[in-house]
């Protein structure tokens, strides 16, 4: 990440604010909005032994600021990525989706994780936002 962006990323989570200074006009504009962020390790793997803040090259200041930091490692399975890149080539050549009996998560915890979710999260989504997830 370039220092120039880290500097605006900071300022957007810290203040809430905007600067812009473009054409000769310099504002500065309030931020009504949600950083979501990924990153890679910084060595290719991620490391269980190590904090986040070594494996992620992202000031320890800018970390602080999310309120919720998720770790999704890729736990190397030959048969599960095999499965994986079927499925994938399967739905860009037309062959569709596999059925959900076939899928690593049981259709029943996937609900009651949903309900969890909408009674203790209540995550919200505008139209528009509903719109460009659907399509």
């Amino acid at each position: 990440m370039r220092p120039a962006d880290r500097v605006a990323l900071h300022e957007a989570m810290e203040q809430q604010t905007i600067s812009v200074a473009k054409a000769g006009i310099t504002t500065i504009l309030n931020s009504r909005t949600s950083v979501l962020a990924a990153a890679n390790p910084i060595f290719g793997k991620y490391d269980d032994l190590k904090q986040i803040s070594d494996q992620i090259d992202l000031q320890t200041t800018i970390l602080s600021r999310f309120d919720c930091i998720f770790i999704v490692r890729d736990i190397r399975n030959e048969q599960s990525d095999k499965r994986l890149a079927n499925h994938i080539l399967n739905l860009h050549m037309g062959g569709g989706a596999m059925d959900l009996e076939d899928s690593e998560i049981d259709l029943a915890f996937l609900k009651k994780y949903i309900t969890y979710c909408r009674a203790r999260c209540s995550p919200r989504m505008n139209p528009v936002n509903f719109l460009n997830f659907c399509f």
